[in-house]
């Protein structure tokens, strides 16, 4: 997912960021977040989360979801 996750964050970072939480250090963040597998992304509005999902998955629909989750139209 690596090479997906870099595409999209260089393609959208005017519209959103990725952050990655290295789990095998950051212990607390992983169980406040309720992390139980990667990849997992937590969508965030405004310092507060909104939705999480998990798994890999194709960049298109990568995109569409956290589109779907911010509620961005593509076509604006």
């Amino acid at each position: 997912m690596r090479p997906v996750v870099a595409a999209v964050a260089l393609e959208y970072r005017d519209v959103f960021s990725f952050v990655k939480l290295d789990v095998n250090t950051q212990r607390g963040k992983t169980a406040e977040y309720r992390i139980r597998g990667t990849p997992t992304y937590i969508v965030f509005r405004d310092g507060e989360i909104v939705q999480g999902f998990a798994g890999a998955m194709p960049k298109a629909e990568l995109v569409q979801r956290i589109l779907g989750i911010l509620e961005i139209d593509e076509t604006e």
